[in-house]
């Protein structure tokens, strides 16, 4: 994780989880006028705090419900 010079750009490496990058290309070539790409792939599964535990399982029991 960090930040690469590339040329007169810079490459930003770091991780976040899945859920907080809905929208974030967009977001980001909004940002940059149009400049900057994106690019994501897997790197590990991290277990998750209690509350988003909770909220998935609410979620689950609505889909369920349906």
């Amino acid at each position: 994780m960090g930040v690469d010079p590339l040329g007169s750009s810079e490459i930003i490496k770091a991780k976040t989880p899945l859920a907080e990058l809905n929208r974030y290309s967009t977001s980001l070539r909004s940002l940059s006028q149009g400049k900057a790409q994106f690019r994501q792939r897997f790197a590990e599964f991290a277990p998750v705090s209690m509350d988003i535990q909770q909220r998935v399982a609410k979620a689950l029991q609505v889909v369920e419900a349906e």
